[in-house]
């Protein structure tokens, strides 16, 4: 007969394997949205930064031509002979420059020039905020940051404000619920966690656990389906409705979940012995215990001890055991006595009767 309990943890294992894959693909598919929400943000950046001015692109264009034309130069005195040091006096740079363009190989680039530190950048996260919640007038704005201590210019004040609102675009205003992101808690739930709530009886469940299962479910239709099904077999383990087992093993056919074929295959080669375990009350569960106690002595004991030790730790009884069952002895070799005696009585009475009518009739 299979013992119930098994059935439940070898469909736990199952169960298991199915919360593992979902909640994988949960994970990918949130990992997947948080890309797209920071693609969307570094677009957003890149659309609010002002474009280069005529004069700033102009400015670098200048810088790269110089740079590449005293880059050839420099090429041109090598090829003479010239060595780095009369091409440094020559040229007004430091030999080291010479050196690294040299090793480079190639014309050195004239990026855009390092942002220095304005006396409104730390004023930019409260402008940032004002702007946010709507506040679009830069007198109104630059009073207060005056109250808050900004002692540069109104110019400066205003480049920064055009950074936020390029022309022809608007800016729209956010929501303070939206901006907040709030973490999904199914993301840090483990595939064990999982197939606990799904096990266990929704009125053993805190608030917080059955909120959490009830997201679970809303998921997937995968993990729905998975909870129903589990749901169905626990029913035919605790009420013992062992008929409603053919029912079960085509709807779990009809889900094509992958991880419950091998538990419905298993089921499908033991099926009296399922049936039998499933409408039946007796199991072996004191079978199976004594077989766990029996293999956590052996392996407590492996590479220690031969068989002298081990046959006395398995037939070990304590003083309370052995009390308990010398007692029993007693009780039942007292009964035995008791009936022994009965018997004895009344085969003599027995024995007196057939006595008297026989000397009677005598």
């Amino acid at each position: 007969m299979s013992d119930r309990w098994h059935l439940v943890k070898n469909l736990a294992a199952c169960v298991s394997v199915q919360l593992a894959q979902s909640l994988a693909e949960l994970r990918r598919a949130e990992q997947g949205r948080t890309r797209s929400e920071k693609k969307e943000k570094r677009q957003a950046l890149e659309a609010r930064r002002p474009a280069q001015t005529q004069a700033v692109r102009h400015a670098q264009q200048a810088r790269q031509a110089e740079r590449t034309a005293r880059y050839e130069h420099i090429v041109a005195l090598q090829k003479q002979g010239v060595n780095s040091t009369e091409i440094a006096l020559q040229l007004g740079v430091t030999q080291r420059t010479i050196q690294r363009w040299s090793a480079t190989g190639t014309i050195p680039y004239s990026g855009p020039r390092r942002q220095r530190a304005r006396l409104i950048d730390p004023y930019k996260t409260y402008l940032l905020k004002r702007w946010h919640q709507g506040c679009r007038k830069g007198a109104q704005l630059e009073r207060e940051l005056r109250a808050k201590g900004y002692k540069g210019s109104g110019r400066a004040l205003y480049r920064y404000l055009e950074t936020l609102e390029p022309p022809g675009t608007t800016v729209r205003r956010r929501d303070p619920a939206s901006a907040m992101s709030v973490p999904n808690p199914l993301l840090a739930l483990s595939a064990q966690q999982a197939t606990w709530l799904f096990f266990r009886r929704p009125e053993d469940l805190k608030a917080e656990e059955q909120e959490t299962l009830q997201q679970l479910r809303q998921a997937s239709s995968h993990l729905e389906t998975s909870y129903q099904l589990v749901k169905e077999f626990l029913h035919m383990v605790r009420e013992r409705t062992g008929e409603q087992l053919d029912a079960w093993l085509g709807a779990v056919q009809a889900s094509h979940l992958e991880a419950f074929q091998t538990f419905v295959t298993g089921v499908q080669q033991d099926k009296e012995a399922v049936f039998a375990g499933l409408t039946l009350s007796w199991n072996n569960g004191p079978l199976e215990g004594n077989v766990n106690r029996l293999k956590l002595i052996k392996r407590s004991m492996y590479g220690r001890a031969e068989i002298d030790l081990l046959k006395p730790r398995v037939l070990y009884h304590s003083k309370k055991n052995r009390d308990r069952k010398n007692k029993r002895k007693n009780q039942q070799a007292q009964q035995v006595h008791r009936l022994k005696k009965l018997k004895s009585i009344k085969s003599n009475t027995t024995f007196q009767h057939i006595t008297t009518d026989i000397s009677k009739v005598a």
